[in-house]
């Protein structure tokens, strides 16, 4: 082939190239287009409609559900409906109305299945799932399976949780690699704890922390900043949540709510003129009550003092003063006790006193005649100068 044709079939092929790569081009171009001239034509498809109710969290076990919605839109009439099967079989169903919600507000309701005892025992999975409804509307949804078997923490160790009508403790650790041939350092792990405070399926409290890294022992002891009825029924629910593996597993605590003090032992004094006694409250449930100190000779007669102490509620200290009256010279063992209004006795302590001289009784001191008379002239003396000085400022 000669030069001049080498040079015609080199631009043939170059121009086939240009070609092509200017279509191509286009093709991209126009299908990018497409749908900002369909969308301001109203030809396109429906943008997605903004969710009313947007569900956050949603755990559960076999023993409760907890959902957490953030409502995007103002709502009239909400419901949420949870629901529990097993093998395409309905096993509860329960619906809590909420009623009118405001457009940001973010709502949490947990739920106890109530199942009997022989629950999960004949099954393996479950599947619990919760619907949000404005009137026969269902907004939202959220599902989620699970085994009738608690979900372990396979790097850490729940070692305990308990609650009381003080506060809550949780305490937990990093499990030991199985291998016993190879001494290893457990692998530190990250969790987020989330603790609430039921009454029932009210939510009287909740705490979250997140990021908490557990690098050997975790302990931690939340306080309730709430009082607490005498003699109710809570429960503390906690949930644990392992970032890697992601799993999380929840701990409830149930208590009953009472009274509780405590005497400060090293700071009771007790000598020969009366005694003073520290108590602290160590519930949230308020102690109403007395402090009685008893006097026990080796012979003679029992001598019983009470004071009536303060209000007291968690962490709050009340130092209560008992002078004596009429106690003769000896030794005596010192009984003290703190008792509640019932008569109950919450807490106590022992000690011992010697009485180097006897302790007088204290005797009402009589008005004389004479104070009473100059009180009375003080009186009409302080009424004279005020009238005096009233009558100067007037004219």
């Amino acid at each position: 082939m000669s030069l001049p044709e080498e040079i015609s079939s080199f631009r043939h092929r170059e121009f086939i190239f240009c070609f092509f790569f200017v279509l191509l081009f286009l093709i991209i171009f126009c299908v990018e287009l497409s749908p900002v001239f369909a969308a301001v034509n109203g030809t396109g498809p429906e943008t997605e409609r903004q969710e009313d109710a947007v569900i956050t969290d949603f755990f559960s076990d076999c023993e409760l559900s907890d959902v957490t919605v953030r409502f995007e839109q103002p709502l009239e009439n909400v419901s949420l409906v949870f629901t529990l099967s097993s093998e395409k079989k309905l096993l509860k169903s329960e619906t809590l109305l909420l009623g009118p919600v405001n457009e940001g507000q973010e709502i949490t309701k947990v739920l106890f299945w109530k199942i009997e005892d022989n629950f999960g025992k004949d099954r393996n999975s479950y599947k619990a799932q919760v619907l949000v409804k404005n009137g026969s509307q269902s907004i939202s949804s959220r599902e989620l399976s699970f085994s009738s078997r608690n979900p372990i923490l396979s790097k850490l160790k729940l070692v305990d949780f308990s609650a009381d009508s003080e506060k809550a403790s949780v305490l937990m650790s990093l499990t030991s690699s199985a291998n016993l041939r190879t001494i290893q350092a457990p692998e530190p792990g990250m969790i987020d704890l989330d603790l609430k405070l039921l009454s029932g399926t009210e939510i009287l409290y909740s705490e979250k922390q997140k990021n908490i890294p557990i690098t050997s022992t975790y302990y931690n002891v939340s306080y309730w900043p709430l009082l607490l009825e005498k003699d109710k029924n809570y429960t503390a629910f906690l949930k644990v949540h392992s970032h890697s593996p992601d799993i999380t597993a929840a701990y409830i605590s149930n208590f009953r709510a009472k009274e509780k003090v405590e005497i400060i032992d090293r700071d009771i004094d007790v000598d020969e003129y009366g005694a003073s006694v520290t108590v602290v409250g160590k519930s949230q449930v308020p102690f109403d009550g007395i402090v009685r100190v008893v006097l026990m000779p080796e012979d003679g007669k029992v001598q019983v003092f009470e004071e009536t102490a303060d209000l007291l509620t968690s962490g709050k200290e009340d130092t209560v003063g008992i002078i004596w009256q009429g106690v003769p010279k000896g030794d005596y063992n010192v009984k003290i006790y703190v008792l509640n209004s019932e008569g109950e006795t919450l807490d106590s302590h022992e000690t011992v006193l010697r009485v180097f001289e006897p302790v007088a009784e204290a005797s009402p001191t009589e008005e004389s005649p004479a104070s009473s008379f100059l009180t009375v002239l003080e009186i009409f003396l302080c009424a004279g100068i005020l009238f005096v000085s009233k009558g100067e400022k007037s004219s």
